[in-house]
C-alpha cells in the first residue's frame, strides 16, 4: 500500500511539473522541485515494493531511512503550507500611512504576471485611501535594466495612481532588502514631515503628545505582496522591529498557486537558517 502510495505522488509531482512547463514555460523559476520530487518518490516506491517483495536480498535499512526522510519532510512542508495559507484571506486595513508594495520580476519595461496582480491590489487600494503613501520597492535585476520600482510606477500611473502618492525605493534585490530599505526610506519621509510640521521642535517638548493622551508614534506601515509570499515578508518585516505591520494580500497564478507555496515553504527554511526569520 505504501509502496503505491509513493508511486502515485511520483505520478503527481511529474503531472504537475509537465504542466508547469506547458502553461508557463521551461523557465519558471524552481520548476525542477517537482521533477526531483517525481523522481525521489519513485526511487523510494520502487525500494519499498523491492524489500516487500525479496526482503531477504533487500537491506530494511534503506527503505525505513528513505520513508523517514520522506515523512519528515513532508510534515516539515504541512506546516509550513498552513501558516503560507493562513495569511491567504488578509483582509486590508484602510487608511495606512505607507504600504510597501513588494516587486517582483519584470520583463523589460512590463511587470510580470505575479507584479501584475500585486500592482492590481495597489492601484485598488491607493484609490480607495489617497491619503496613503505607496512605497514602491524593487531594484534592477540585470544592469541596462529598468528598476522594478520605476515598472511599478508606470503601470499604477496608467492605473489613474496619482505620482505624488507614490515614493520608489531602488536598491533592493530581495525580500529582506525590499523591507529593510523601505523601512529606511518610510523613516526619512517622517523626519521631513515632522520637521515641515514643526519646524522649532523647542516649541513642541518631546513628552507633549503622550501629556495630551495621544501615541507619540501614530504611522501605521502596510506590506502588499502576494498571498503565498506574505507569511514570510510579515515574518522578515517582525524580524527587522516593524510589530505592527499589516498584511495586504493580493491574488496570485491559480494554476501556479500550489508551486508558489511550496517554493516559498523552501524559502522560509533558508531565511530561518540565514537568520532573516
Amino acid at each position: 500500500m505504501l509502496a503505491w502510495l509513493l508511486a502515485l505522488g511520483a505520478v503527481l509531482c511529474l503531472a504537475y511539473f509537465i504542466v508547469i512547463i506547458f502553461y508557463s514555460g521551461i523557465g519558471t523559476a524552481y520548476a525542477f522541485i517537482w521533477l526531483l520530487l517525481a523522481l525521489g518518490m519513485g526511487v523510494t516506491a520502487w525500494c519499498v515494493w523491492h524489500y516487500q517483495r525479496y526482503p531477504r536480498k533487500f537491506p530494511l535499512r534503506l527503505p525505513v531511512s528513505l520513508v523517514t526522510l520522506c515523512g519528515a519532510g513532508l510534515v516539515v512542508m504541512l506546516v509550513l503550507q498552513i501558516l503560507i495559507i493562513s495569511k491567504v484571506p488578509q483582509v486590508a486595513d484602510s487608511g495606512l500611512e505607507y504600504v510597501i508594495v513588494l516587486g517582483a520580476p519584470v520583463s523589460g519595461e512590463m511587470p510580470g504576471r505575479t507584479l501584475r496582480l500585486r500592482l492590481e491590489k495597489a492601484a485598488e487600494y491607493a484609490l480607495q485611501n489617497p491619503e496613503t503613501v505607496m512605497v514602491l520597492s524593487g531594484g534592477r535585476q540585470s544592469s541596462g535594466e529598468m528598476a522594478e520600482a520605476e515598472v511599478m510606477k508606470r503601470y499604477l500611473l496608467e492605473k489613474g495612481v496619482p505620482e505624488g502618492q507614490m515614493v520608489l525605493e531602488v536598491r533592493s534585490a530581495s525580500t529582506v532588502e525590499n523591507i529593510a530599505y523601505s523601512r529606511l526610506l518610510i523613516d526619512t519621509l517622517r523626519r521631513q514631515k515632522e520637521r515641515e510640521e514643526h519646524p522649532d521642535e523647542r516649541a513642541l517638548p518631546a513628552y507633549l503628545p503622550s501629556v495630551m493622551g495621544q501615541k507619540a508614534d501614530s504611522h501605521q506601515i502596510g506590506i502588499l505582496t502576494s498571498n503565498f509570499h506574505l507569511y514570510r515578508a510579515m515574518q522578515i518585516a517582525r524580524k527587522q522591529g516593524m510589530e505592527d505591520v499589516s498584511g495586504i494580500a493580493s491574488e496570485s497564478d491559480r494554476i501556479l498557486f500550489l508551486h508558489f507555496c511550496f517554493r516559498d515553504g523552501l524559502a522560509i527554511l533558508k531565511e530561518r537558517l540565514a537568520g532573516n526569520l
